[in-house]
């Protein structure tokens, strides 16, 4: 607020040098530096005492918060009311009109109101300057408030209108109105100055355009700065930063946009945090679907690849082991094993203990859904023979079928589950038993092969009878041990 002392050296010290006026210096720079200098550093200190106390932690947050908000209206009245006072002292010590000057035939009256008009038009200037740059710092007040002490100003409720207004009329309305009434209603005061015609314009067009100069620069960075950070905010989310938040720093429709945002912000945040934890309990698409608020209850009815995965001898294997330490284990190949189906597409939709059972095509789409189910199972293999879980060698049995089958949710009240219905589910946990009697790792059935893409290490096993079915399925084993060969035909034994 101390820096009205330098606008005025500047406004005022135009006037002193279009005029000629040296003698007055002296008399101005008292002023100055008493009124618009001294005093007002005071009244500076008053205003933001209840802010500094909250930032020295001294103070109530509530009375820093209410103090911020008013902080450039409450200055920019302040400004105004120096202002005067600066004029009325300068008026009375001679400095912009010598009683000794003054024509005998000029009404007291018209004195009387050039002073106060010329004084308004200081006021109006010098409070514009204070607001905007008040303003400007009272948005990093907001910022500084809010990183260190977590401090949230909300908008007070300004419009942008408003100040576009406030800015027309500083910029537009007031340099005119001044050079009309200087040469008309105030022409013979000027005259008393020592002023010409020309000379009276320049002052004028000097004056304004150094105020209008000075002000124009933290005008714009109140208004645009947090426009700014604003869009950076956005551009953050945009490249999926859902810690980003954007510090309330404007008190118009721009903070109201803020506010909007960091809320809309939150909301996004909450949801991925409750995506990610469905998401541990139900298939991750069917999670994004019920929080994005698309029915994924509904029963669907779809064609799909079914991966039935169960550990070898599990029970024998673990009779022995403490709870915690199957539990590790059962952890540890879960995290294992899960990890190439997720690659390839896959959804578990089931723990049945030691048991898992996958889909392809639903909930998640993939036409090409045998081939990925095939390559899940491979890669399971593959990660079994390459590893131990907790010290324990395990040995898992797949079944692999191909069909139509029903998927949604079933359950009774606020309880349910996601899972998969039919004969295809049936038939593939029918296979991975199967693999206990041929001495197989992985079983598929030909409704299967029939829709591979690539070419895999088939080996026909034959028609084979199937607990619940009626007629034989006709199966094939799918090699563990030999390397997956992939080309854009399909294999003739899986024919």
């Amino acid at each position: 607020m101390t820096s009205l002392c330098l606008v005025d050296f500047g406004i005022t010290g135009i006037f002193i040098a279009v005029s000629g006026r040296i003698e007055v210096v002296l008399a101005d720079l008292v002023a100055n530096l008493c009124i618009l200098g001294v005093l007002n550093l005071a009244v500076a200190f008053w205003l933001f005492r209840p802010v500094h106390g909250f930032l020295t932690e001294k103070g109530d947050s509530g009375a820093a918060r209410r103090r911020i908000r008013r902080l450039p209206v409450l200055s920019s009245v302040w400004a105004a009311a120096v202002t005067l006072i600066y004029c009325a002292v300068a008026f009375s010590l001679g400095v912009f009109m010598p009683q000794n000057s003054l024509p005998e035939s000029l009404p007291r009256e018209l004195v009387l109101l050039a002073m106060l008009w010329f004084g308004f038009v200081y006021a109006v200037y010098y409070s514009f300057y204070i607001y905007f740059l008040v303003s400007d710092y009272a948005a990093s007040l907001k910022r500084y408030a809010f990183e260190t002490r977590q401090l949230i100003v909300p908008p007070s409720g300004g419009r942008i209108a408003h100040k576009l207004l406030i800015v027309f009329f500083v910029l537009a309305v007031v340099p005119n109105l001044l050079i009309i009434l200087d040469l008309t209603a105030f022409r013979d005061l000027r005259a008393a100055q020592g002023l010409g015609i020309t000379q009276t314009i320049l002052l004028d067009l000097l004056a304004s355009l150094f105020a209008i100069g000075v002000s124009f620069y933290f005008v714009a960075r109140s208004l645009l700065r947090p426009v700014r950070r604003l869009m950076a905010a956005v551009g953050e989310l945009k490249h999926g930063n859902l810690d980003v938040y954007s510090p309330v720093t404007a008190d118009d429709e721009i903070g109201v946009l803020t506010e909007s945002f960091n809320d809309m912000v939150g909301g996004l945040r909450e949801r991925a945090a409750i995506r990610e934890a469905f998401g541990k309990y139900v298939p991750e698409r069917v999670a994004a679907d019920i929080i994005s608020g698309r029915s994924a209850q509904e029963p669907t009815l779809a064609t799909a690849t079914v991966l039935y995965a169960d550990i070898e001898g599990f029970t024998s294997l673990v009779e022995d082991l403490p709870p915690g330490r199957v539990l590790q284990i059962l952890n540890e190949y879960f995290t294992s094993v899960i990890a190439p189906i997720s690659r390839e597409g896959g959804v578990v939709t089931q723990f049945q203990g030691d048991a898992l059972l996958v889909t392809f095509n639903v909930p998640q789409p993939a036409e090409d859904h045998a081939d990925r189910a095939v390559r899940a199972a491979l890669a399971i293999q593959e990660v079994l023979r390459s590893r131990r879980f907790a010290g324990v060698t395990i040995r898992s049995r797949i079944g692999i079928n191909s069909g139509e089958l029903v998927a949604g949710s079933v359950g009774s009240g606020d309880r349910l589950i996601y899972t998969v219905h039919g004969d295809v589910v049936n038939v593939a946990a029918r296979l991975e038993q199967l693999n206990k009697e041929h001495g197989t790792r992985v079983l598929l059935s030909s409704n299967t092969t029939r829709r591979l893409k690539g070419t895999y290490p088939l080996r026909p096993v034959g028609r084979l009878s199937v607990r619940g079915k009626s007629q034989p399925v006709q199966v094939f084993e799918l090699s563990v041990q030999e390397s997956v060969r992939t080309g854009s035909g399909s294999s003739d034994l899986a024919r």
